[in-house]
């Protein structure tokens, strides 16, 4: 065993929040190196009925859930034969603890963290455990299919697994558009960044809602806040037209099979020319820049509502719609997919890596393989569904699977209960940041014969009854469809990464000069010197040589 050194960074650039689950207090341990022994899996033997519960500790930020009270939390100990002892501990304090606890050798069994500088620290000097020995067995394919998916393989250290991501929406965010304007029109829903932009000024200025009125514009879109102002929705969305997942931070390939990052393609300037055309032509709300970022949507919400634009990005799209109808009862919205991109780019939404944080098992775990089990079964369809919406004939009374959707009819009396409703809703809380992140869904990974890619796809709608009625009920699932990574996601190597807030800085101010003033060729030429002297010569250097060597 390496010599344990206490790993305390004086700058924590990746927030660590998180979970962890262990047993009893002790000092034996699983070596790194040995095969897993023998354990049962999801469903408990009888034998292991009649044993006492296996402890296990979960230390997480700011946990609200109770398991000596939470019904949910006591069925699912109940089901796994275990005994769950959750310790909580404030947001802004959870890093530099776990951390502490990590490097003190302090006995638990599970953490839930972020990818980054220290979680390779962690592995380098062997305070956690890598999960490949135990996925030998075969008794844990979920888990196996997704720390060895494609999507997630820049998580690797040193060919090791060591970090499981909670699966997140690969694209939470859609569009949506006024189809009764594209019918009062004549026009046909865009598919091209041509029939895009015929549309956009279509809106503007053919009178769409035939009031007789100039007033009305074509996308609705905001950058206020923002240290980078292309990496609006909107924009990406322009972008992705141009390269599969393009935008700030992100790596695109180029016609030889080697690969750049998109601050420094072709398809980034070609993308930054076309939103400059929405802004000179007053296609966008003038406001954009200004306007920061709302998590409830309201503004664009109330805006499309009372009919002022007919393009929104969203991912509330039911919030969009139901506004509008107030006001226009025969208002017709359609979900817009993702444009069919120039030179063959095939049309997609790219990919927001798929993860929020995920699980390791420190070196300190008594018993690695429980865990292992209580993962892999929140991985199942019933698994999920008891940490979605809870036990059945309680939380809810009845499940029905109509269209693709598993839909659920809640006991909301029974679920106030057992956690804060008004803080969280319907949806139970360890829905997410426990061992998934996927609200409203199910990632049908043993369907997809665990393949996690194409499960990622293809995800099944896990929603309310309520949810079921509206106008956009598969939403998630519709955009999980046209995701696509690009090279090098996921991938945390520091020389790859470089200074990201620097390089980001930089890319944002040369590409709003670009956008906003009059010489776009001059700017852009101005910006590509800046950001290569930033540090992006020495990014591009890094990444295409990490490319070559583990593509």
């Amino acid at each position: 065993m390496k010599k344990r050194s206490l790993i305390i960074p004086l700058s924590m650039s990746v927030l660590l929040a998180g979970t962890v689950l262990s047993g009893c207090s002790q000092n034996g341990q699983p070596n790194a190196t040995e095969s897993p022994k023998n354990s049962s899996g999801p469903a408990a033997t009888t034998a292991q009925k009649q044993s006492e519960p296996v402890p296990i500790r979960w230390v997480r930020a700011a946990n609200e859930q109770d398991p000596t009270k939470d019904r949910i939390l006591l069925e699912l100990q109940k089901r796994l034969n275990i005994k769950l002892e959750i310790v909580s501990i404030p947001n802004d304090q959870f890093a530099n603890k776990l951390n502490l606890m990590m490097a003190s050798g302090e006995q638990f069994d599970l953490a839930t963290v972020d990818p980054g500088k220290t979680l390779i620290e962690w592995a380098k000097n062997d305070l956690i455990l890598p999960y490949d020995n135990y996925l030998k067995s075969g008794k844990y394919p979920n888990i196996n299919a997704i720390v060895n998916s494609e999507v997630y393989k820049g998580f690797k250290i040193d060919g090791k697994s060591y970090f499981k991501p909670l699966g997140l929406a690969p694209m939470q965010w859609g569009f949506i558009i006024r189809q009764d304007w594209l019918d009062n029109l004549g026009l046909k829903m865009p598919t091209t960044i041509d029939e895009f932009y015929n549309v956009a000024k279509a809106f503007k200025e053919k009178d769409p809602d035939k009031n007789g009125k100039a007033d009305t514009y074509g996308v609705y879109t905001r950058a206020g806040g923002y240290a980078d102002p292309s990496i609006t929705m909107l924009s990406q969305y322009i972008e992705r037209a141009y390269a599969i997942a393009g935008r700030t931070d992100n790596w695109v390939k180029l016609p030889d099979g080697n690969v750049t990052r998109f601050e420094a393609s072709q398809a980034g300037k070609d993308s930054a020319a076309f939103f400059r055309k929405l802004v000179k032509e007053d296609l966008i709300n003038k406001d954009w820049l200004s306007l920061k970022p709302d998590g409830a949507q309201g503004p664009e919400s109330d805006d499309f509502g009372a009919g002022k634009y007919g393009i929104a990005a969203t991912t509330k799209p039911d919030t969009f719609v139901d506004k509008l109808k107030q006001l226009n009862p025969n208002a017709k919205v359609a979900y817009l997919p993702p444009l069919n991109g120039v030179n063959g780019v095939p049309a997609n939404l790219g990919h927001s890596g798929g993860y929020w944080r995920g699980n390791v098992i420190p070196k300190t775990a008594k018993n690695p393989e429980k865990v292992l089990e209580l993962i892999e079964y929140t991985l199942t369809k019933e698994g999920r569904e008891l940490t979605e919406f809870g036990i059945k004939g309680i939380h809810f009374t009845d499940v029905k699977e109509e269209n693709g959707r598993i839909v659920y009819t809640q006991n909301k009396a029974e679920a106030d209960k057992d956690w804060d409703t008004k803080k969280n809703g319907y949806l139970y809380p360890l829905a997410w940041g426990a061992m998934n992140y996927f609200e409203y869904a199910y990632i049908p990974i043993k369907e997809k014969n665990y393949n996690y890619d194409e499960a990622f796809k293809n995800i099944q709608p896990m929603i309310t009854s309520e949810m079921a009625t509206g106008a956009f009920p598969d939403y998630f699932a519709t955009n999980a469809k046209y995701t696509m990574a690009p090279p090098l996601m996921n991938v945390f190597d520091e020389k790859v990464l470089g200074d990201q807030g620097k390089l980001r800085s930089a890319f944002g101010e040369g590409w709003l000069k670009a956008v906003m003033g009059d010489d776009f060729e001059g700017a852009w030429a101005e910006l590509q010197k800046k950001w290569l002297a930033a540090g992006g010569q020495d990014v591009i250097t890094a990444g295409q040589e990490y490319y070559k060597k583990n593509k």
